[in-house]
């Protein structure tokens, strides 16, 4: 069973039925991190199907129901708890009593503050249900922590100590809901990976203290959680990955997992219309991996065989294009669901398709050329610089593309030829904002971006002069801000033989990348940079 299949079972058969019952409905209240977990895992039908006649936000403000009860499924912070609490205060109650389900544990000095509310004689049930986590796929996993990465990489930063309690105690959810102790693996070198490290080891600890029959299965391998953080591969995120998801969330602009194209109607009319790219369509969860060329060449023979099991003569070949798949659909309605679904995904990959001839593919040579340090035939790379120059001053390429590409560059280079990279952004007009963002690499523990043997800051400097010589006008430093809005803290989940084995990772570039973009000043010298 999938992970998020999992979670719905939790949800809707160990929280939301035993409180059903024929004829009674209830309200159910989530906060963020719950709306997320339920959007994501559970369909609204089967949530209603459960006497669940509404669903709020506990952030919003909500009309009275004194007549209903009301499921609350909730993070168990002070900020979550004061705003649950606050729906049963006597001056303006909003619901009849509530049945309390946490995410995690309830801190004692929460716990506390909850026995001493006049609310509490409204409280019918508090369980702990142990769901701290965000299912994305069947074995992929997010904290929905979004400051995190900002948090735990930005120097100096207020709140790292709770962010590394935070993702500690979230990880020992998705332990406890799995039933699994496993062997934590991290990387020494790095401090506050090492913290999150001890703080969930601990956590399991106290767990199986409380519940002794915790993993205590004996007939399968222990499995092994390792804890990276994102500076221990940086180069993975900023090379343009060629499989089909990869593509679709890299160059099309996906948001929340949907994607808008133009469709066909039955009587020949077209319209805009939204899918969501998810493991509910069985053709992307067969293609999402493939190659893109192969993924085209699949959904061609895919129509080639509809359309001959709808012929009398079968076609030899078949010169596919999106223009006369949506004739097709014109030309027999009555299949449009089916041709629909191959319309869809044709559609997607023929514009990542188009998006990679239309000048990606010399930028995408040279960011494996460099990511692996040698060419296609196995020669090595001698020089970046040859190398990316020709593709920086492509106009056609745009400025995102090529700050990805100067921070492959710079990873590549190992601090060599400082100066001459400092005018090379210059001359490539990288703006002031990308331009900090490839400096702060240094603050995920890349030397290679700073100064040699302490004296300043390297390319920082030599950037600064490049700028007042060429301009006139120099630029501002920039402390590490990171983007709260796209950061993944990723797991993979693989369940086998070894047991359930999970990753920390994240996954896309556009994630790594705007998580430099939100700079604010000043930028901190080289012996505040985690090393």
């Amino acid at each position: 069973m999938s992970l998020k299949d999992l979670v719905s079972k939790r949800i809707l058969d160990d929280i939301l039925g035993p409180l059903f019952k024929l004829g009674e409905w209830r309200v159910l209240v989530l906060d963020q991190l719950s709306t997320s977990i339920v959007s994501s895992c559970c369909r609204m039908h089967d949530v209603m199907s459960k006497g669940i006649t509404l669903v709020e936000g506990l952030e919003k403000s909500k009309e009275p129901q004194l007549a209903r009860e009301a499921i609350y499924i909730m993070w168990p912070s002070e900020e979550s708890l004061t705003k649950m609490l606050m729906d049963f205060d006597e001056s303006f109650r909003v619901y009849k009593a509530a049945h309390v389900f946490l995410l995690d544990r309830l801190p004692p000095v929460l716990v506390t503050k909850l026995q001493q509310s006049p609310a509490k004689k409204y409280i019918r049930s508090l369980k702990e249900s142990y769901i701290g986590f965000l299912p994305k796929e069947s074995r992929v996993f997010t904290l929905n922590f979004p400051d995190s990465f900002r948090l735990f990489f930005s120097p100096g930063s207020a709140g790292k100590g709770e962010m590394k309690t935070r993702i500690a105690d979230q990880l020992a959810t998705l332990c406890a809901f799995l039933g699994e102790f496993p062997t934590i693996r991290c990387n020494k070198a790095v401090a506050g990976v090492e913290d999150i490290a001890h703080e969930l080891y601990k956590r399991l600890e106290d767990f199986k203290m409380q519940s002794p029959s915790f993993a205590t299965d004996e007939g399968k391998n222990k499995s092994e959680l390792i804890i990276l953080d994102r500076g221990f591969d940086v180069v993975s995120p900023l090379v343009h990955e060629l499989t089909y998801q990869a593509m679709v969330y890299d160059l099309l602009g996906i948001k929340r997992d949907v994607y808008s194209y133009e469709a066909t109607t039955e009587g020949g009319g077209k319209h805009s219309r939204e899918v969501i790219l998810d493991e509910s369509d069985p053709l992307w969860v067969e293609l999402r991996h493939k190659f893109i060329s192969d993924v085209i060449g699949e959904v061609r023979e895919m129509v080639k065989g509809f359309a001959d099991s709808k012929s009398k003569s079968p076609t030899a070949s078949y010169d596919m294009s999106v223009k006369k798949l949506h004739q097709m659909i014109k030309e027999v309605p009555q299949y449009q669901k089916e041709l629909s679904k191959l319309a869809r995904h044709f559609s997607l990959a023929e514009t990542c398709d188009k998006k990679l001839k239309a000048g990606m593919f010399d930028l995408c040579k040279a960011e494996q050329d460099l990511a692996t340090g040698e060419s296609e035939t196995g020669e090595k790379i001698d020089s970046a610089m040859n190398l990316t120059t020709p593709i920086l001053f492509d106009r056609k390429i745009g400025v995102y593309e090529k700050v990805r590409l100067m921070m492959l560059q710079l990873l590549f280079s190992e601090g060599e030829a400082k100066e001459g990279f400092a005018k090379l952004i210059q001359r490539v007009e990288i703006p002031p904002k990308e331009r900090s963002s490839i400096l702060n690499l240094a603050c995920l523990g890349h030397p290679s971006v700073e100064g040699r043997e302490g004296r300043g800051n390297g390319i920082e400097e030599q950037s600064q002069r490049a700028e007042e010589e060429g301009e006139g006008r120099r630029r501002e430093i920039r402390r590490l801000s990171l983007d709260t809005h796209h950061s993944r803290h990723h797991g993979v989940c693989h369940r086998g033989e070894a047991g359930y084995e999970l990753l920390s990772r994240a996954v896309t570039a556009s994630w790594l990348l705007a998580s430099f973009l939100h700079l604010h000043p000043p930028r901190p010298s080289r012996s505040e940079c985690p090393q």
